[in-house]
């Protein structure tokens, strides 16, 4: 009788499963081991435990807007560009300077979306116990604190929660960790201004921005108005969330946070910040939304608020919602 094909010398099915098994385990297994010391090794030389604290962070659920924000279905930030005057050897005078870009931004967890609203730095305002002025100056003539208060009466007592005061040097340093950012530059755009340490040298086109020349694009206004450099800031934020989009760039974020944090005073801790980050990148263009405060021309460079255009914006942004 002629033997079976096991006979023969062929292994049984189960031996040869066995076998199978244990090579796709041995493989997963370096595979793993490789990944994970490749892992720790980046974390171990990571400069100030930046990226370590925020895969820590990221590993306990930290950047889980739930932990991040306990309580809080939606947090209304209010993000301030502050100037920076400095002497002839370009050395900061005046910390408590006035605010280049105000933007109030409501991150909104649960229906997933954020709302951002401008304000022109010339809007006439009533300054608390100082009357009225530009709400540009609140900044410097009682810092973070009055311009918060400024900002909250002049939105109809909205709850501000958490502050962000981004120096030019916060700016630049965070840009160059990003790697730059490509944008399109509008128009030919030169100006100098050694008093606030603004020099800016453009020409039209798409370009890879570095931090200074990005800084440059965001602050110049000197052929137009703040409503274009308003209308240009929104244009970079947006090609940053692009530039984030890109899985190389964002390994990078904890450096980018960590180098903007060194020259930057917020109410917010580092793991806040990140969940913030995390929370944006997750969204598509449709659930941003970023517009302007209505305003109208004025005695001299001064705007006047549109009260009844400006009302309805904030409604419809759903500020008032908390």
């Amino acid at each position: 009788m002629a033997r079976s094909v096991y006979q023969q010398g062929a292994p049984p099915r189960k031996s040869r499963a066995r076998r199978v098994f244990w090579a796709v385990f041995w493989i997963v297994f370096w595979l793993s081991g490789l990944l994970l010391g490749s892992v720790l090794g980046y974390l171990h030389f990571a400069s100030e435990g930046t990226v370590s604290r925020a895969v820590i962070a990221y590993i306990k659920g930290e950047t889980k807007p739930e932990n991040a924000f306990p309580g809080k279905r939606k947090v209304t930030l209010l993000i301030v560009g502050a100037d920076e005057n400095r002497d002839h050897r370009k050395r900061v005078v005046n910390t408590m300077a006035r605010t280049d870009t105000i933007i109030v931004a409501q991150v909104d967890f649960v229906n997933q979306r954020i709302h951002a609203l401008s304000i022109p730095r010339d809007t006439l305002v009533r300054i608390p116990r100082h009357g009225w002025g530009k709400i540009n100056s609140a900044h410097a003539l009682g810092g973070p604190k009055l311009l918060v208060e400024t900002v909250s009466t002049l939105l109809g007592n909205l709850q501000i929660d958490e502050l962000v005061v981004v120096s030019y040097k916060a700016f630049e340093e965070a840009v160059d960790a990003l790697g730059g950012v490509t944008i399109e530059v509008e128009k030919r755009m030169r100006y100098h201004d050694n008093w606030g340490d603004l020099h800016v040298d453009l020409e039209p086109g798409v370009q890879h921005l570095n931090g200074k020349q990005a800084l440059g694009y965001v602050r110049f206004r000197h052929t137009d108005s703040d409503f274009h450099r308003i209308e240009r800031q929104q244009k970079f934020m947006r090609a940053v969330k692009e530039r984030l989009k890109d899985p190389s760039v964002w390994m990078r974020a904890p450096q980018v946070l960590a180098a903007g944090l060194r020259h930057t005073r917020t109410t917010m801790d580092f793991e806040q910040l990140l969940a913030l980050a995390l929370f944006a990148r997750q969204l598509n263009d449709e659930q941003i939304r970023m517009e302007t405060l209505p305003v109208r021309d004025g005695s001299g460079t001064s705007l006047i608020v549109k009260r009844e255009e400006a009302t309805r914006l904030i409604r419809e942004l759903g500020f008032w919602d908390q």
